[in-house]
């Protein structure tokens, strides 16, 4: 049986409710607000583009597609469950091989801001460039997978790529933004602890608490944006789903 997919929609993604906790991001955006901003994003060529993929008649010659789309959908659950996978044992090196590992403890608390937040932001930052390289790869195979099971699956797929080549540029340079938004919360939570210690708690067990709740929101953070990048992804498998039910 195929296993249920997440149910996600823009409103409630996590990366946005992650980042409204964090008091970081005004998340309150009109429906008309959206499509304004969206038709700023796409330039008259990219419209052209989007038109033609959308009026395209294709024609398909793909045969036993419900078993090709099942595969398809079992394909993304295996791929997105090993990137999270990967992605949270390099939180926790010990508990596995991992390529980005977590900042190991220092034999002595951080003397100021730098050293208290520069070794995690450049954790995150690799961590943004390995799961951006996988997730934009995994678009691209469940894409091409599923774009001649049916004309208007490919249809949809011609407008994704479209739709993606002229929202990329953007959507980077908002992805871009949330490390800083990260070193915004570390910087805080380090200010946090300096007054602790200032006021006479003991300095290593203080900085534990800190350094274990910068592992705690980091990794939430990661995962929310893990999340939102792979929602285009899952909006084709969704709609792979719809056009071809599998009933196993």
């Amino acid at each position: 049986m195929t296993q249920a997919l997440p149910q996600v929609s823009l409103g409630s993604s996590r990366l946005v409710r992650f980042l409204s906790d964090l008091s970081v991001s005004n998340t309150q955006i009109s429906h008309r607000q959206f499509t304004e901003r969206l038709g700023e994003w796409i330039d008259f060529s990219d419209s052209i583009t989007l038109s033609d993929a959308h009026a395209r008649e294709l024609a398909v010659e793909d045969n036993a597609v419900a078993d090709f789309s099942a595969g398809i959908t079992q394909e993304f659950l295996r791929a997105r469950s090993t990137l999270i996978q990967a992605a949270m044992r390099s939180f926790f090196p010990s508990s596995g091989p991992a390529r980005i590992k977590w900042p190991a403890a220092t034999a002595q608390p951080p003397a100021n801001t730098e050293e208290a937040t520069a070794p995690y932001l450049k954790f995150y930052l690799a961590q943004q460039v390995d799961i951006d390289a996988k997730i934009r790869g995994l678009h691209l195979r469940t894409r091409e997978a599923s774009s001649g099971l049916s004309t208007r699956l490919e249809r949809i797929c011609a407008i994704d790529a479209a739709l993606g080549d002229a929202l990329v540029p953007r959507t980077r340079r908002y992805f871009s933004a949330v490390p800083a938004l990260l070193k915004r919360r570390l910087e805080f939570l380090f200010s946090e602890y300096q007054t602790a210690v200032t006021a006479g708690a003991d300095s290593n067990e203080a900085w534990a608490e800190t350094r274990e709740q910068y592992r705690r929101e980091s990794q939430g953070l990661l995962l929310a944006e893990i999340e939102a990048r792979l929602l285009p992804a899952l909006g084709l498998i969704e709609e792979l789903n719809e056009e071809i039910p599998n009933e196993d």
